[in-house]
């Protein structure tokens, strides 16, 4: 019996599943911990734990070994390990920095990386595997299933063992160039990737089948350690006794529909035995950066204060994003000892209409929303504070353009004179480069200056404008030479050119 349930659900997800593909899920071993040993080397040896407020949020797998868990608290962690070194992970400019530098090495292997969070990412090496030839090729690392299960003809299975060689050159890779450890999964879709890839850790990789997909997931066991299916979507599965991963890929697609839409209802289904064909999403940059400090502030100048130090170091941040924010949000934490978690959280934003790198500006609408938080005429207990930027836009890029040539004289005013600096646009300095050398080339050469062109201008502009002025400026004189008189036209259209925008009036 059981066998033919294992058989059905194979011909189902044959039927279904896309095998094409190859992804590797790349997890930094316990990344803040391996940062923080990379900073202070003396630490590899001890147990660490990184403390944000009253939580270790992560440790090394020293202090794993002591029963240390993510998100124990404090006092709780200092039971298990009295030894235990603590360092405060509130800043996380220097996570973010080599999280970043993970997800660029990777782009080395492939354009299709997707982030997910700080510490992992997934990466589809589907083109690469393409064009490894070998027939014969062994898997590196572990294999998760039951070696006897059906397998499959349509090649997914050498794929993927070309897949796990890959994976281990990209893990060589980063571990050469940064010194970071990582676990990886290999898999055809992102889901198996992911689960596969906590299967053996730390410093490992793991590969599964398309034939083991059912047996992977149903090692889950409850349905809410299945990726994507959160809280309250458990939550409403065990309202018609759904608890394990057994009971929903046992359940019928009609008892779904009776509380999930139909859309949502297959997708459960198909996450129960492993299918996902959702692709890999090339990640862009983050919507919002922030910084959030735990602090214990009772006056307004520790407060500006406080505000002035994460601003500080949110604008290092964001001068390294390369985009200007439009918005500005600030979150106040206010002792209340009636809450679960000790404090109430408010939030506030503004529209910023002011460069980012105007501290004192900023400063000012940051404490304009802070008193909207508060009441002045009372004292008040603030036991955190954070400050973020979102709404971003790319920053202009004037550099080797036309109008920055134009205006390369005219100072802007000082209030608008940024400490980030504006990035040139790659494109724009290749086609200069290339126009620079042959500007060069024909400096010998002299163009007359048209008629209508201030001629002080035209002759500080490069060659190839003058060119471009000049041979607009004859094809538009011998159009009028040429053209006949038509009373009946109502408009003349006229060609945006470099003839015609140096001489509008």
């Amino acid at each position: 019996m059981v066998n033919l349930i294992l058989i059905h659900i194979f011909f189902y997800i044959r039927n279904m599943d896309d095998h094409s593909r190859t992804i590797v899920h790349i997890d930094i071993d316990c990344f803040y911990a391996q940062v923080e040993m990379l900073k202070e080397p003396n630490l590899k040896d001890k147990p660490l734990g990184i403390r944000q407020k009253n939580m270790v949020v992560t440790s090394n797998y020293i202090a794993r070994e002591y029963g240390i868990k993510k998100c124990m608290s404090v006092g709780e962690s200092k039971k298990l390990c009295p030894q235990l070194v603590l360092v405060n992970g509130e800043d996380l400019y220097d996570y973010r920095h080599a999280s970043q530098n993970v997800s660029e090495l990777l782009q080395e292997f492939s354009h299709l990386v997707e982030r997910l969070g700080l510490d992992e990412n997934f990466i589809d090496i589907t083109d690469l595997v393409s064009k490894r030839a070998e027939n014969d090729v062994t898997v590196v690392g572990y294999s998760f299933g039951d070696k006897n299960a059906i397998s499959c003809d349509c090649g997914c299975e050498r794929r993927i063992r070309i897949g796990s060689q890959i994976a281990q050159e990209i893990r060589n890779t980063i571990f050469e160039k940064l010194q970071l450890t990582t676990c990886a999964g290999i898999a055809h879709n992102k889901i198996l990737a992911k689960v596969v890839g906590s299967k053996n850790k730390p410093n490992k990789q793991t590969v599964v089948y398309p034939n083991s997909a059912s047996e992977l997931i149903l090692s889950l066991g409850s349905v809410q350690n299945v990726p994507w299916i959160g809280q309250v979507t458990a939550e409403a599965l065990r309202t018609i006794s759904i608890n394990s991963v057994e009971d929903l890929q046992n359940c019928s697609r009609s008892q779904l529909a009776n509380i999930f839409d139909p859309e949502k209802a297959l997708s459960l289904l198909n996450l129960s035995v492993g299918i996902d064909n959702t692709a890999v999403k090339r990640s862009g940059k983050p919507q919002s950066i922030g910084l959030e400090d735990a602090c214990k502030l009772t006056q307004p100048k520790e407060v500006e204060l406080k505000f002035r130090v994460l601003l500080k170091r949110l604008l290092t941040i964001v001068n390294e994003d390369g985009r200007v924010p439009k918005v500005l949000k600030i979150v106040v934490r206010k002792l209340d000892k009636t809450h679960p978690q000790g404090g109430a959280i408010e939030t506030r934003q503004s529209n910023i209409n002011i460069p980012p790198c105007n501290e004192e500006q900023i400063i000012q609408v940051a404490m304009s929303l802070f008193w909207k938080t508060v009441d002045k005429a009372k004292m008040f207990s603030i036991i955190g504070l954070g400050l973020s930027f979102s709404k971003f836009v790319d920053k202009p890029s004037e550099t080797n353009t036309l109008t920055a040539f134009l205006f390369k004289n005219v100072k802007p005013p000082r209030e608008l004179n940024s400490e980030i600096p504006v990035e040139p646009n790659p494109k724009r300095i290749k086609l200069f480069s290339s126009e620079s050398s042959s500007s060069e080339a024909n400096s010998s050469v002299k163009i007359e200056c048209p008629a209508d062109v201030d001629p002080d201008v035209f002759k500080e502009l490069p060659f190839d404008m003058q060119k471009e002025i000049w041979d607009d400026y004859k094809s538009k004189t011998a159009r009028s030479k040429c053209a006949h008189t038509n009373k009946s036209s109502k408009k003349t259209v006229q060609i945006n050119t470099l003839f015609n925008y140096m001489t509008r009036k």
